[in-house]
């Protein structure tokens, strides 16, 4: 029984890096390169000449859906490459450590507590990554994902920057963990704004 219970509580398991990147994988190290805004030009061919500013994620999760990254990965780099098959971008969702998150936001003992619980709309909550789960066994912190920190790198940059070691794949989210953070995150890009509350008639 104890076997049984600590199967069904495991929360990730490691990244397989003979794969594809996974839905729900957690990478360390991730390279954004942004363009300097003051040098855009309104002629585009002036455009390969714009100098970029590196933006390093210490912590992302992978959001975008997992056939779509079977696909890319499948015909990358093949002689018959269908370029409907690969993607132009992987979807990111960036994470801090839930020490400096609730430090950046200010929250007070209650509002972190239903970020922990999950039942603050804006963020998600990660329990400590043990050695065993991780890649680099070394283990990982609490982490804490801002739904509202999302940005796309390049397929192919981003695996080469797997290739050359900057980008690290550490775990993954196990189902139904899985399944719990991408409902959570999409929830949170579906909300829909009203321009006033419903409000209920009072007795009497």
């Amino acid at each position: 029984m104890v076997i049984y219970y600590m199967e069904e509580r495991a929360i990730y398991q490691t990244s397989d890096k003979d794969s594809s990147l996974r839905q729900g994988e957690i990478l360390t190290g991730v390279v954004q390169f942004n363009p300097i805004v003051e040098e855009l030009s309104q002629k585009w061919q002036e455009l390969k000449d714009i100098p970029f500013t590196p933006v390093l994620h210490p912590y992302a999760i992978v959001v975008t859906q997992d056939c779509d990254l079977d696909w890319d990965y499948k015909v990358r780099g093949t002689s018959n490459s269908n370029p409907a098959k690969l993607l132009n971008s992987i979807v990111l969702c960036e994470i801090g450590t839930a020490e400096s998150i609730r430090g950046t936001d200010g929250m007070n003992r209650k509002e972190w507590e239903l970020v922990v619980s999950h039942r603050h709309e804006r963020f998600y909550f990660f329990e400590k990554i043990p050695f065993e789960y991780e890649v680099e066994q070394e283990g990982l912190p609490e982490l804490t994902a801002d739904f509202k920190k999302v940005f796309g790198i390049d397929a192919a940059t981003l695996y080469r920057q797997i290739e050359l070691g900057i980008v690290k794949r550490r775990t993954i989210l196990a189902s139904p963990y899985l399944e719990h953070f991408s409902r959570r995150y999409h929830s949170f890009h579906g909300r829909v704004a009203l321009p006033s509350q419903y409000e209920s008639e009072r007795e009497g």
